[in-house]
């Protein structure tokens, strides 16, 4: 008698039903698990950002003026560019821009992007602006527009 007619029909069908179901299971595991692993790559990506939410200050005799941004990059030892949500804010003003190339040491800020300059009864929005003598003379440039109340 041939030994494949001799085996009964519901053990092949059951013991191949549980392989099925473990190859599926495996493929499906590797699956989501390969999946998840490219999922983490790719929210783990590597930044270009130095410093991340940066705080600054220039320092006068007559005022204090503390710079944060979203962002900065040195540019070198002295130097660091500063991106996103750049604020310049002391006690009479607030100066908002998006980048801004800070200097530490001659406590200066220049910037070439759209800046808007907010205090108790004027703004000023221009194409930049420069802070120097620790923070006591600003000017802007570029094109620039001024609202006194």
């Amino acid at each position: 008698m041939n030994f494949l007619l001799s085996i009964n029909k519901k053990y092949i069908l059951f013991i191949s039903l549980i392989i099925t179901c473990f190859v599926i299971f495996f493929i499906l595991f590797k699956y989501i698990f390969l999946s998840k692993i490219e999922f983490n790559i790719e929210n783990n990506i590597i930044s270009d950002v130095d410093i991340t939410e940066p705080k600054f200050a220039i320092n006068s005799e007559n005022r204090k003026i503390l710079v944060t941004a979203k962002e900065g990059n040195f540019v070198d030892t002295n130097k660091i560019l500063l991106r996103k949500n750049v604020l310049f804010k002391s006690n009479n003003f607030i100066i908002e821009t998006d980048k801004v190339i800070f200097d530490r040491k001659e406590q200066t800020a220049t910037s070439k992007t759209s800046s808007i300059f907010k205090s108790k009864n004027t703004k000023i929005s221009s194409e930049g602006f420069d802070i120097y003598d620790n923070g006591n003379k600003i000017i802007f440039f570029g094109n620039s527009v001024i609202i006194i109340k």
